[in-house]
């Protein structure tokens, strides 16, 4: 079985071997610098410093030989190049499917959200609301839906602020195959080709309200293969961790960036990936206006619906 450095070196790559990656002189433009163009070892995933352009093995196949895309694939399967290894594959479960009817027990009292300024025009659109029996009781509890359009999951806001022992978000189902809230928002992280990883629907829903579309929400302090795979998919030109702004360097949530940005890097080439937590401690407490000048600051897209 072929491995990257095999596949290069037959392109006509000459490598410069620099740890965790190979810098070479791309072949597919006129170029005399031997470092400018960073292949991952492992993945094959490349990155030209100079043009911005990047991608797949397959895809520096297509450019370096002018193939399309089709016969850059059978180029690399007849060097018995095994693409199903660059892409981890998540164990697959049977997901649980919750009846649409659940929808029927959503009271639409939005008054929590509305005191933290968010609006009845942005709620609408994510179809949740307050469950008063049962698991979610008591809660603000958005619908999780899959591709299909089925509801997959629950994820519910506590509403008392002194809950007692109640965590402040309980999830139902399998959070680790969630993809929220693409099924929305997929046509925005496409076209500005960026993704914004944030905790909580809160942080997602004070984004949206600040016309920051992008949003990819984690459910949580790590990002699942399941989200990894679809990203691998998208090929964005920028991500940006943005978890919880804790006081402490030592605390979880920047632990958890710096571990979260060690994995896509695995992926995806540096200047791809970035940790830029909210100004506050999340964007849950920043203003409409705040989260404006944090997006301005970092020159992040505005999605022209």
């Amino acid at each position: 079985m072929a491995e990257v450095k095999d596949i290069l070196l037959t392109l006509g790559y000459k490598l410069n071997d620099t740890g965790n990656d190979y810098r070479a002189n791309p072949l597919y433009r006129p170029s005399d610098n031997a470092s400018v163009l960073s292949i991952k070892k492992d993945t094959g995933f490349w990155y030209d410093y100079k043009t911005g352009q990047h991608g797949t093995l397959e895809q520096l196949v297509k450019v370096t030989l002018g193939l399309p895309s089709g016969k850059a694939k059978e180029w690399l399967k007849d060097r018995q190049w095994d693409a199903s290894k660059v892409i981890i594959k998540p164990k697959i479960n049977e997901l649980k499917v919750f009846p649409n009817e659940i929808l029927l027990e959503m009271d639409k009292d939005y008054s929590f959200w509305e005191n933290r300024g968010i609006s009845p025009k942005t709620l609408d659109i994510f179809q949740g609301g307050v469950i008063s029996s049962g698991r979610m009781k008591d809660r603000f509890t958005f619908p999780i839906f899959n591709s299909k359009r089925q509801i997959v999951g629950l994820s519910g806001r506590e509403l008392l602020e002194d809950g007692g022992r109640r965590p402040k978000w309980k999830h139902i189902g399998d959070k680790t195959q969630w993809a929220y809230p693409l099924i929305i928002n997929k046509k925005a992280v496409f076209d500005t080709g960026e993704i914004i990883l944030v905790e909580s629907i809160g942080d997602m829903l004070a984004l949206w309200e600040a016309g920051v579309r992008q949003v990819v929400v984690t459910f949580g302090l790590s990002v699942s293969n399941s989200l990894l795979n679809i990203f691998l998919k998208v090929d964005p030109r920028r991500i940006f961790i943005s978890l919880n702004n804790d006081d402490q360097s030592s605390s979880a949530g920047n632990k958890a960036s710096l571990k979260m940005k060690d994995k896509l890097l695995k992926y995806f080439d540096r200047p791809q990936v970035k940790i830029e937590f909210p100004d506050k401690n999340d964007f849950g407490d920043m203003t409409t206006k705040e989260i404006e000048l944090w997006r301005k600051k970092l020159g992040i897209s505005l999605h022209q619906e």
